[in-house]
């Protein structure tokens, strides 16, 4: 039977052995299918998001998210990374706190045959560049829908009915945090978590390029401050469920960001539901490194 080594990377977001990064796959994932599970698509997906769906179409499935709703449009400009269990063919059982009691099915040997060679995909997180669309959220506070993504709207679409507490300025959104049930409690989160936010203070100039002045230009010509007409200055934020605000606190992340002098930088806003669970919106500020001058 298959033998699990307990063995992951410490990881740095560029890529080891245990966990993998994928840059926005842009243009390859064009023709993605969200009707169709990972393993049923008519394209070359990228492995690594070809793993990341294997393990987000297991987890949010067991929570009862549509699988037309578990890919969006974001996840082509998105960075994606996916931690790995090294499996090994063996006679012995794997450890009690990596066993499942659940034999081995159908979407268990798709996950290994996605995996190269003997890993086996268990855990993944995204981040989302800038820019976003206002908190949708706040007019639609309640669905039956995954509604992790916040594609941007062009200029055009911006209205005066947009939160005026939400920040006009750039942010990244984390998101997708999901890890198989039996690798639960192992820090597998904390290592996906922690792996993005070092990533993103690390490459500011990579998660988000400065606007041009002509969209700056036209950003003002319709009377607006829009992320797209900003730098980005390490704002990040996540949408949580409410039961996990205390996790999501270790982290940095606040319903209400404060900024150094203990001013209120960013005011809570409405929480909401999704899939009948409550959730809200927490940010926090990272201090970026090499940013551009």
């Amino acid at each position: 039977m298959a033998g699990i080594v307990s063995g992951f990377a410490s990881g740095n977001g560029e890529g080891t052995e245990f966990l993998s990064m994928l840059p926005p796959p842009k243009d390859d994932l064009a023709q993605y299918d969200n009707t169709r599970p990972h393993n049923e698509q008519d394209i070359e997906v990228p492995q690594v998001f070809h793993d990341a769906m294997s393990v987000r179409e297991e987890v949010y499935g067991e929570q009862g998210i549509p699988l037309d709703a578990e890919f969006d449009e974001d996840d082509a400009r998105s960075w994606h990374w996916v931690v790995y269990a090294s499996v090994a063919s063996t006679a012995s059982p794997p450890p009690k706190d990596l066993r499942t009691d659940t034999p081995t099915d159908g979407a268990d040997g798709a996950r290994r045959t996605s995996s190269v060679g003997t890993r086996l995909p268990v855990g993944t997180i995204r981040m989302i560049p800038p820019p976003h669309a206002p908190n949708k959220y706040l007019d639609q506070p309640t669905s039956d829908k995954h509604m992790d993504a916040d594609p941007p709207r062009s200029l055009e679409d911006h209205s005066s009915s947009d939160n005026s507490k939400h920040p006009s300025e750039p942010y990244v959104k984390l998101g997708r945090l999901a890890v198989l049930t039996p690798y639960r409690k192992l820090g597998l989160a904390k290592l996906l978590i922690n792996t993005a936010i070092e990533y993103a203070a690390k490459h500011p100039d990579d998660i988000y390029e400065p606007p041009s002045a002509t969209t700056a230009e036209k950003a003002n010509l319709f009377g607006i401050q829009t992320e797209e007409s900003a730098p980005w200055n390490g704002l990040i934020m996540i949408h949580a469920q409410s039961n996990l605000k205390h996790l999501w606190e270790k982290y940095g992340f606040a319903e209400e960001l404060l900024n150094d002098k203990g001013q209120v930088e960013i005011s809570k806003e409405p929480h909401w539901v999704e899939e009948g669970i409550e959730h809200i919106g927490m940010w926090r500020r990272l201090q970026l490194e090499n940013a551009r001058l």
